[in-house]
């Protein structure tokens, strides 16, 4: 019988398969085919931090993308230079910066989610409504299980 650490190889590359599977189906770079992207990859995961929160802070960004203070703040920086944040001092605590979009910022935001939300549509259009059930909860479950590994890893608390 497998124990659980001979059995944590094939599930990782089992995970990484089927998410990499589900990445493409979802195909959200296609507006980017013809044209120059102005922002990184890394840049893009950053402004990701937006679909939940007006405001984000470098300490948080760089705790869920495993990135150094420095090198978040870099980026966050060349976002700023571009015109997509700003950064205004915190009212609790003054050694953290509050980040928000720009109105620019926001436009392009909304431009890319707007996207990414009917590409969704459309694949979700030909999907029975109990496999949509499914799927939700499958998915909803799945970010609240990979949220919490990322936080307790971060903390370093175990599973």
């Amino acid at each position: 019988m497998k124990t659980d650490v001979q059995e944590q190889p094939a599930m990782t590359t089992t995970l990484f398969v089927n998410f990499q599977r589900m990445f493409r189906c979802l195909s959200f770079g296609r507006s980017l085919k013809a044209k120059n992207p102005t922002l990184s990859v890394t840049q893009m995961r950053i402004l990701s931090f937006f679909n939940e929160s007006d405001v984000v802070h470098i300490s948080e960004i760089s705790r869920v993308l495993g990135m150094s203070l420095q090198s978040v703040n870099n980026l966050v920086h060349r976002l700023e230079v571009m015109g997509h944040v700003e950064r205004s001092k915190n009212r609790h605590d003054k050694r953290m910066s509050d980040i928000r979009l720009t109105a620019r910022g926001l436009a392009g935001f909304k431009a890319f989610r707007g996207e990414q939300l009917e590409i969704i549509g459309e694949i979700l259009a030909g999907i029975e409504p109990a496999e949509k059930k499914l799927l939700l909860a499958s998915v909803e479950a799945a970010a609240i299980i990979l949220e919490k590994a990322v936080s307790q890893k971060a903390t370093g608390s175990t599973l």
